[in-house]
């Protein structure tokens, strides 16, 4: 009795050493851009183009193997264009899209190497929509920009790799691939969609 009531008690003190030595925070800003290729069956062609990104990461780590990354994105930029020609007049067509995101991701790590992949949900809200046509015809030209309006919450999902490169014992800069698809369409009564390849960097550090 004695040694069960003294191993339950090295247990209770054990315990939460243990998963503190195990849960480590991190935290820091995050940087890149993002590859769009939109779609569309109001158009026949494939509006594609960069859009920056910028905001700030969170790196929950429960293990060496298994922890929670949730990225809040200020600016997500899904810019796409295209160029096309009717009747004679040369169009431009540009489309500007930002959205404030939310990405909790679950991150698994190959152990020993920092190698780690990432995949969960995405939702975003709309902080920008517009879009911009140029033309051209017979020496003349013209520009027109308008605001596009009844823009939808992004639901989406995204996944990817990064590698945890650690600079010291307080810092880690952390490259990272990601893709992501729209389960929503940008716009009411539309079914655009903006498949995404996403480059981005975070510098991270570490809290806990």
């Amino acid at each position: 009795m004695k040694k069960n009531l003294i191993a339950l008690l090295v247990a209770l003190f054990l315990t939460p050493a243990i998963m503190n030595a195990q849960f480590h925070l991190s935290l820091g800003p995050v940087a890149g851009f993002n590859f769009n290729i939109h779609s569309s069956s109001d158009i026949n062609k494939t509006p594609v183009g960069l859009g920056l990104v910028f905001g700030a990461q969170c790196d929950m780590a429960f293990s060496k193997s298994f922890g929670l990354v949730t990225n809040v994105l200020f600016f997500d930029g899904r810019y796409g264009g295209y160029s096309d020609t009717q009747n004679g007049v040369n169009y431009d067509v540009g489309t500007s899209i930002g959205y404030f995101t939310i990405e909790p991701m679950a991150k698994f790590t190959l152990p020993s190497s920092g190698i780690h992949f990432l995949v969960g949900p995405m939702i975003g809200f709309n902080i920008q929509s517009s879009m911009d046509i140029s033309y051209s015809y017979q020496g003349q030209s013209g520009n027109q920009t308008s605001t596009l309006r009844d823009m939808n919450i992004l639901f989406g999902l995204k996944g990817g790799a990064g590698w945890d490169m650690q600079l010291s014992k307080l810092m880690t800069l952390t490259p990272q691939v990601f893709i992501s698809y729209d389960l929503t369409h940008l716009q009411k009564d539309s079914n655009w969609n903006v498949f995404t390849i996403q480059a981005a960097c975070a510098l991270k550090f570490h809290l806990l």
